[in-house]
């Protein structure tokens, strides 16, 4: 595990995109595509700003954009991450269509999730979903994806991609399981703002809770896992971890 620590969010925005395209230039290299599984939420999002603007280094037609996860909502509606994705990024890149690989959230619930765990399926053809990259946030509760606490998602062992329901909020939604995120080659969890310090710390050098801090269950198996923070949300960790 490594924890990268930056002065802002700018410096945020700007190091994740460096990380994304240099992985992307590596596995397109060594194995002629790029899949990336991207999150939702008002952190990744200058991210993806940035990366729309930047033509030059990034090789959209051999990139395959998955979700995370996703809200039970249609794909223009205002809290969809996809629509969030698409407009920030998808619209401005020469990507194949084929490349975007959307949750179909206007189904049900159970009928959306089965139907993407089998699109991931057929994509990677393999026991678990071997993901180069996987963005991923953390909520001040500790949920990342759409894995919340006390929800029935984070003990699941065998799916690659469910509905899940949030006790906390009363809402339904669609999320990788921990394993499939823990199969990826790397996996990178992005943070900002001093309301997120609090949990930062408790997850990193609390007790191993993962009921409560389901962002716990987040250790690759034979992957990287990276925490990139900005000193607002490192403000609470100990000295030994800030190096």
């Amino acid at each position: 595990m490594a924890h990268i620590i930056v002065k802002d969010s700018h410096s945020l925005t700007k190091t994740a995109k460096s990380i994304f395209l240099d992985l992307a230039e590596v596995a397109i290299k060594d194995r002629g595509l790029f899949s990336v599984a991207l999150a939702g939420g008002s952190t990744p999002e200058p991210l993806y700003l940035a990366l729309g603007d930047d033509q030059e280094r990034v090789g959209w037609q051999k990139i395959h954009l998955f979700w995370g996860d996703e809200r039970n909502v249609p794909a223009d509606h205002p809290e969809s991450n996809f629509r969030m994705v698409n407009e920030a990024l998808v619209k401005k890149i020469a990507i194949p269509a084929e490349n975007v690989h959307r949750v179909p959230a206007e189904k049900s619930v159970d009928e959306a999730a089965a139907t993407y765990e089998e699109e991931l399926k057929e994509f990677f053809r393999s026991d678990w979903p071997r993901f180069d990259l996987v963005l991923l946030g953390m909520g001040a509760d500790g949920h990342t994806a759409s894995l919340f606490p006390h929800s029935a998602g984070i003990v699941d062992e065998n799916r690659w991609f469910i509905a899940n329901f949030a006790p906390s909020r009363e809402v339904w939604r669609l999320t990788l399981t921990k394993n499939a995120i823990n199969a990826a080659r790397n996996i990178l969890i992005l943070v900002k703002g001093v309301q997120k310090a609090p949990m930062v710390a408790d997850v990193l050098t609390g007790e191993f809770k993962p009921t409560e801090k389901p962002i716990q269950l987040i250790k690759p198996i034979a992957g990287q896992l990276t925490w990139l923070l900005d000193r607002e949300a490192a403000s609470m960790l100990p000295p030994e971890l800030l190096r």
